[in-house]
This record gives structure tokens, sequence and C-alpha cells, in this order.
């Protein structure tokens, strides 16, 4: 029985440009107001004290459109386990928690203009999880169409002034190509009012499930990246900062998970790593 599935859209979806500006409705735990995060420009970590917003945007059913050729991209199996345990994860390091499940284009737009433009005086991090199918070129999927993930990041480049000096994580949990790793075998051998300007592009990390052009893998239990990221930070968020998070993170997806699809030998028994790229100016600890 196959228990492996990927997170690629084996559709030719087109990204989409534009959108509207409509009202978006989070569900979320709350959390009371922290005091506002200094910055200092010397300090090696990141002023964690404020706020802390967790955004999950979760795809389990698509439409049949005509961005997807007029199919109906596959169900994504296991994505509420990713859900779940982003939730618990996030919830005991003090984020605020946003879900949207099955989001159109436009609704994703409007949600994180929503979010970028909210006062974020007191904000000490925003963190964006997709959960979803994907594609080459940095196309990811929404409900009835792809979409460029810079339709995101660019919001918050542009967002509220609050949000600079501030890290801006993107964890991304889809595709990016119909490849697939077979892998190698190996043997076991500042000043208070002092003015800085900063460029619009620093202080964000994007972390894929998988590299440019290859697949990403998912079953039952939920996503490989998902779901190794979310142990690690519960096993060792209190003694490491956010890229050593990361790095074991890779290892566990790299050495500890395997494709399961035996009736599809082009599939079967394949490998993944996730790839991060960031402009942080700071140490992340949670």
């Amino acid at each position: 029985m196959d228990h492996s599935e990927v997170d690629s859209s084996q559709f030719d979806a087109k990204a989409a440009n534009t959108s509207s500006i409509n009202n978006a409705n989070p569900e979320g735990s709350g959390v009371l107001p922290k005091k506002q995060p200094k910055f200092d420009p010397a300090a090696l970590y990141y002023d964690m004290s404020g706020d802390k917003f967790l955004v999950i945007f979760n795809h389990f059913e698509f439409q049949k459109t005509r961005y997807f050729n007029n199919k109906r991209p596959t169900t994504r199996k296991g994505t509420h386990q990713d859900e779940t345990a982003l939730k618990d994860t996030f919830t005991k390091l003090g984020f605020k928690i946003f879900i949207y499940r099955e989001y159109e284009y436009t609704q994703i737009i409007d949600a994180m203009k929503a979010i970028a433009n909210l006062d974020h005086t007191k904000t000490s991090c925003l963190v964006v999880v997709i959960l979803t199918h994907g594609d080459t070129e940095g196309v990811v999927y929404a409900a009835d169409r792809g979409y460029l993930l810079k339709d995101v990041t660019s919001i918050l480049e542009a967002g509220h002034i609050g949000l600079v000096n501030k890290p801006k994580l993107f964890f991304i949990q889809a595709c990016r190509g119909g490849k697939v790793d077979e892998g190698r075998t190996v043997r076991h051998d500042g000043e208070e009012n002092q003015l800085l300007v900063v460029p619009s592009h620093a202080d964000f990390l994007i972390m894929h499930s998988s590299v440019d052009d290859h697949l990403s893998w998912r079953d039952i239990g939920g996503s490989w990246m998902i779901q190794e990221l979310c142990e690690i930070i519960d096993a060792h968020h209190h003694n490491m900062d956010l890229l050593h998070l990361i790095t074991l993170t890779n290892r566990n997806v790299a050495y500890t998970r395997a494709s399961n699809t035996p009736s599809n030998l082009r599939t079967h028994n394949m490998k993944q790593i996730p790839e991060t790229r960031f402009t942080l100016t700071k140490l992340v600890k949670f």
C-alpha cells in the first residue's frame, strides 16, 4: 500500500497578480498584549518580548478552475495534522494564531494586507506558514489559482512601519517542481534616538520544504518538514536559535525520511531536503 504523497500541482497553474481588498476573518487563541520591543542595532538577538503572531494558510481541497486547466488538484491528506502540530508548538511559545482554510487568492492577499496594516508597534515576530501545492518558479496554490510567493512577501515589505527591524518568517510546505531525489549513499565514518535606515528586504526568512524544481512529501501523519520542524522546536527552542533549529530539521528530513510508494518505483524510497534563504540581521530565539 502506498502511503506517501507529494505537494506538487501536476497542473500548469497561472500565477495571479492583482486582488481587491476584502475583510478576513481569522480564528486564533488570545494572548495578552505585550510591551513594545526595543531595537538595538548592536544586539545579537531580536527582542521577542512583544506580541508574536502565527498566520497559517491551510489548503486541503482545491477548486476546479481554468487556472488549473479545469482539473481539480489533488486533496492534501495530512495537512490538518500539520495545522495541529503548528498550533500546539507555537501556542506553547506564546504566539497568537490566525488560521485561514481553503482561501482563494484574493482572500489571501486581502488577509495579508490586513495583517500588514495592523499597528505592529508592540509586535516582536510574524510567522507565516503556507500549506499547499506548488510548482516551479515560486508558484504556490490558493484554492482557486496559482500565485507567486513574492505576491505575499512584497506586502510585508511595504507594510506597517512597526514591522521594520522585526523578523518575518515564512515556512512553505509545497512542491517546487516535479523532480525526485534518489539520494546518494555514503559511508558512516544602539542608542535610543539614533536613526537607522535599513533595507526593505531585511529581516526575512523563507524556508521551503524542498529545493528548487523538486517534490515535497507528505502522508496521513502530515508533511515531513512541518512535522520535523515542530518536533525540533519543541525539543530545542529553549537553548537554540532558529537557524540551528532549521539545521536540525534539515538533518531529520534528510536522514530519517524516505517516500513509500512501492506501486510506483519512480517515486518510491525518494529523499527530500528543505532549503532556507534569509536576510535576518539578528538571531531569532523563541
